[in-house]
C-alpha cells in the first residue's frame, strides 16, 4: 500500500509539472508569434541593386511648421534619375565611411558611444561587439554572455560601460575597460528596448514582450519599479529629468509615464489602424545643450515616419504631428531612425541646396534619417 501511495504521489507531481511546463510553452509560443514582426528573416539573402534609390535626409525646420496641418513628404520619389546621381556626386547624401565585419548574424542594434570614439552593436549571433571609429577602425572587443539574440544596446553617459538587452530575458551591464559583464538582471519577457536614465546612470529602464516597463536601480535590483502596459513595449525614451518615460508599443500608442506617479500621463494613438510602433527617436537641441529635445520621430509598421513637435516644455506639452515621411518599406520588419546635425539640407522639387553651420547655428535645424 505504501508503494502504491508513493507511486500515486509521484504521478500527481508529474501531472502538475507537465501542466506547468505546457503553460510555460504556450506563453512562450504566444510571445514568439507577437515578435514575428520584430525579428529579421535571417534566411533572406540581400543583394545590391543597380536601380537602388538614393534617399536624402529630411530637414525639420520649426519655422516651416503649419499650425493647422502637418506636411507630407514622399521620399520614395524625392530623388530619382539624373537628379539622384547628381546628388550622390556632390556628396549630399549618406555614403559608407567604413565597414565593420565580424558578426555571425543580423545586426539588430547599434549605438555610438557618447564620446564618439566607439560603436556598440548587438546581433542575432548573441554577442555585443565594440568597434573603434577613430584610430584602428576595427573590432575592439566581443562581449559574450547572452543565450539568445541581442535586441538593444545603450551606453552610459561617461562611455565606460554598456547595457545590453536580449531575448534570453536578461539585461547585462558590461565594463568597457575589461570587456566583461558586471551584472546580469532578470526580466519578465523578451527584452525589446533599454535605456540608461540620463539623470542617473545607476538606473535604467527596459520594455519587454510581456507588456512590462521596468525601472531598475543596479544597486538595488530587487526593488525594481514595474508598470503594466496593454501592449508589447517596442521602444522607449527617458526624458532628461529622469522622471518621465515615453514608450511606443505594439498597439500603436505613444505613452508618457510619470515614474513618481506610477502611471501614464499621456496616451496618443500614432495612427488610426493601430500599427505597432517600432522606434521612437528624439532629436538634440545642439552641442552642449541639455534642454529636453523638441522633436520626436516615430516609426511604425505602416511604412511611415511621423515627426512630432513636443512643444517648448516637453514632456508637459501635448505632442503635435507636424510631418509625415513616406517612401520607406519595412516589409513587416522594424526600421529605426535617428537625428543628426551637420550640413543643412533643404529639399525642393527642383534642386537640393545646403549650407554649412557653425556650432552656434547647429540647433536651427534637425535632420532625420
Amino acid at each position: 500500500m505504501a508503494a502504491l501511495s508513493s507511486n500515486l504521489d509521484n504521478t500527481d507531481k508529474l501531472v502538475k509539472e507537465n501542466k506547468a511546463l505546457k503553460h510555460k510553452v504556450d506563453t512562450l509560443e504566444k510571445e514568439i508569434m507577437l515578435l514575428k514582426k520584430s525579428i529579421y528573416d535571417l534566411s533572406v539573402k540581400f543583394s545590391s541593386s543597380s536601380n537602388q534609390r538614393v534617399i536624402s535626409p529630411f530637414v525639420i525646420d520649426s519655422g516651416d511648421v503649419s499650425q493647422d496641418n502637418c506636411g507630407e513628404i514622399n521620399l520614395e520619389n524625392s530623388t530619382s534619375g539624373n537628379n539622384a546621381h547628381e546628388i550622390h556626386r556632390e556628396g549630399r547624401t549618406f555614403h559608407p565611411k567604413f565597414e565593420f565585419k565580424g558578426h555571425g548574424g543580423a545586426v539588430y542594434a547599434i549605438q555610438f558611444s557618447p564620446c564618439g570614439k566607439m560603436i556598440a552593436s548587438g546581433s542575432f549571433d548573441k554577442t555585443v561587439r565594440l568597434w573603434d571609429t577613430i584610430l584602428l577602425q576595427k573590432e575592439q572587443a566581443c562581449l559574450k554572455g547572452h543565450n539568445l539574440n541581442v535586441s538593444d544596446v545603450c551606453w552610459s553617459n561617461d562611455s565606460t560601460s554598456i547595457l545590453s538587452g536580449s531575448y534570453d530575458q536578461t539585461c547585462k551591464l558590461w565594463e568597457i575597460e575589461t570587456s566583461r559583464y558586471i551584472h546580469s538582471f532578470e526580466c519578465e519577457g523578451f527584452v525589446q528596448c533599454i535605456m540608461f536614465n540620463p539623470a542617473d546612470n545607476n538606473v535604467f529602464a527596459s520594455g519587454t514582450s510581456r507588456k512590462i516597463l521596468t525601472i531598475m536601480d543596479i544597486r538595488k535590483p530587487d526593488n525594481a519599479l514595474k508598470f503594466k502596459n496593454d501592449g508589447m513595449i517596442n521602444s522607449l525614451y527617458i526624458c532628461r529629468d529622469g522622471q518621465n518615460i515615453i514608450t511606443g508599443d505594439s498597439n500603436g500608442y505613444l505613452k508618457t509615464w510619470d515614474i513618481r506617479a506610477g502611471s501614464a500621463l499621456q496616451s496618443l494613438l500614432n495612427e488610426s489602424t493601430k500599427k505597432p510602433i517600432s522606434c521612437v527617436a528624439v532629436s538634440k537641441r545642439g552641442h552642449g545643450n541639455d534642454e529636453e529635445p523638441r522633436y520626436m520621430a516615430v516609426n511604425s509598421y505602416d511604412n511611415v515616419i511621423r515627426i512630432y513637435d513636443r512643444g517648448i516644455e516637453p514632456p508637459k506639452t501635448q505632442l503635435k504631428l507636424i510631418h509625415i515621411l513616406k517612401g520607406y518599406k519595412n516589409k513587416g520588419w522594424p526600421i529605426k531612425s535617428s537625428y543628426f546635425f551637420g550640413k543643412d539640407y533643404q529639399y525642393s522639387t527642383q534642386r537640393l541646396t545646403y549650407d554649412i553651420y557653425d556650432d552656434s547655428q547647429m540647433d536651427s535645424a534637425d535632420h532625420v534619417v
